[in-house]
């Protein structure tokens, strides 16, 4: 095999009790057939645990994580005399497996972070070789992730899908990999208070790797739902409070006054669009938000306008025709404008897949 090995990935030091029965004896029962080879891939076990998240950056789509990672697998050629050596175990730094298994001949499974956007932040790293040759290695590390899978038009009910994907640097040909579900999950303690994070599932494929060929992937993938109650008393309910003044507006018989606290309605509409949109990228689409505040924008100006108008109908002596279109807007054309509004949002936004 004329693979260039490449070392990103060595094994920690916790074996689990059954270990030694599934384990296969490289001194006992003989050399088998060479491991990472066409013929015989090198099975090796992924497990990735986050343990915290640090951040949720919408506008750059990515996040930050605390992640430990965990790799398994048995290669006859790393076996030992454990009566010569003295000991069932040896324990390396990732570096020292490294030249232990590149002196032996024996492949290392090097494996990049796929949606990686930051340099990684090792906080600890341990590798433990068995006799038998079975290796695991554990990592603790900080880094930030790309979520290119953001998807914004229900904001903010909407529901966001985050991954952690780890893809082999060699082909599947030599290298496969099996999640290790036991190992991996979500910390009971993540530390984020603006997202409720979780259905976390490991997620097993194919993808195209570094070397241009099908390369195995193994993914954690989780959902993050926004807190609501945040949405509902900062920016619903103030929301609710202005409609609910555009509507009271219909009852001031001066239309000059009408027509002054509905522009001072325009300009709060305007600091809620931009207030809003410094909290989401550029989209080309307009979200469920945005849409249920440009109606309302519109409507306000609309307000204005028809405002204008009935003052207009006072001055030239049909203040009758006036009233009655004053009466008809109360009782109908606002309440059910805005009703209309809403609901069709609701239909279109969060109920058609």
């Amino acid at each position: 095999m004329n693979l260039i090995r490449i070392f990103c990935l060595v094994v920690a030091c916790l074996f689990a009790a059954d270990g030694k029965a599934r384990a296969q004896n490289g001194l006992e029962s003989g050399v088998g057939p060479l491991v990472g080879t066409p013929e015989n891939p090198l099975q090796v076990g992924i497990g990735i645990r986050i343990d915290q998240v640090t951040s949720v950056d919408q506008k750059a789509e990515n996040y930050g994580a605390v992640v430990v990672l965990r790799v398994e697998w048995t290669d006859p050629a790393l076996a030992f005399d454990r009566d010569e050596v003295g000991r069932e175990i040896q324990v390396f730094n990732p570096s020292g497996l490294a030249d232990h298994a590149r002196g032996l001949g024996a492949v290392v499974p090097a494996f990049v972070i796929h949606n990686q956007q930051s340099n990684k932040w090792i906080h600890e790293a341990a590798a433990s070789l068995r006799y038998d040759g079975q290796v695991v290695y554990v990592e603790k590390s900080s880094l930030t992730l790309q979520a290119p899978h953001f998807d914004f038009r229900k904001y903010p009910f909407d529901t966001q899908e985050f991954f952690f994907e780890v893809v082999s640097v060699f082909p599947s040909d030599y290298v496969s990999y099996y999640p290790l579900n036991e190992h991996s999950g979500l910390g009971d303690m993540l530390g984020e208070e603006e997202w409720i994070l979780g259905n976390a599932r490991v997620e097993r494929s194919t993808v195209i790797g570094l070397s241009g060929r099908d390369s195995d992937q193994i993914a954690l993938a989780f959902e993050g739902k926004r807190h609501l109650t945040y949405y509902v008393i900062r920016v619903f309910l103030p929301m609710l409070v202005l409609i609910t003044v555009g509507w009271a507006l219909f009852f001031l018989d001066e239309y000059r006054r009408r027509i002054e606290i509905a522009g001072g309605n325009l300009l709060v509409f305007v600091a809620f669009n931009w207030a809003i949109s410094a909290d989401l990228p550029k989209l080309g689409y307009l979200t469920f938000l945005d849409f249920i505040l440009q109606c309302m924008f519109l409507m306000t100006g609309a307000l204005i306008v028809f405002n204008v108008a009935l003052r207009k109908l006072k001055v030239s002596g049909r203040e009758e025709g006036a009233r009655k279109l004053d009466n008809y807007a109360i009782k109908w054309i606002y309440p059910l404008g805005y009703a209309a509004i809403v609901a069709y949002a609701i239909f279109i936004y969060l109920l058609v897949p």
